[in-house]
């Protein structure tokens, strides 16, 4: 295995490592490896945004049929407050870049900045969620190269 130390130290790579039980094909990494990950990643996520990450409430979903249903891969819904993220079927960093941009909703919803029409393409809420996501997805991916394997 090559490590390139612009993805993070060779320590945090192979305590990763460890902590998915040396698996690092997500093919084969079973979900309860894959939720571990994801459990780091929405701590980092809500450290890098500035709330609290009890103030998530992260859903996932193994229901291959919910994606369809839903006609995303993600929602944060603001009535509620809850993310759902479908996770089955999907590689890693997929799963993690719509939990970031979700996550980047969330605290829109925490500041009151969400309005009628928010979510809609190309708005200034949206641009900013897909910007920010892209941020916390290159931040973690650094520290943690697993996701990309």
């Amino acid at each position: 295995m090559r490590i390139n130390q612009p993805y993070g130290s060779k320590e945090r790579l192979f305590e990763m490592f460890r902590k998915v039980g040396g698996l690092i094909n997500e093919e084969v990494l079973p979900d309860d490896k894959k939720k571990m990950v994801i459990e780091d990643f929405i701590i980092f996520a809500c450290n890098h945004l500035g709330f609290d990450p009890n103030k998530a409430n992260v859903e996932l979903s193994y229901d291959p049929k919910e994606a369809a249903s839903m006609h995303s891969f993600g929602k944060q819904t603001p009535d509620t407050g809850v993310i759902r993220v479908v996770v089955v079927n999907r590689n890693l960093a997929d799963v993690l870049r719509t939990l970031a941009h979700e996550l980047v909703h969330r605290k829109q919803q925490l500041e009151d900045r969400l309005y009628t029409g928010a979510g809609e393409d190309g708005s200034d809420i949206e641009n900013e969620a897909n910007a920010e996501a892209a941020v916390i997805m290159r931040k973690f991916g650094k520290a943690n190269p697993i996701i990309f394997e």
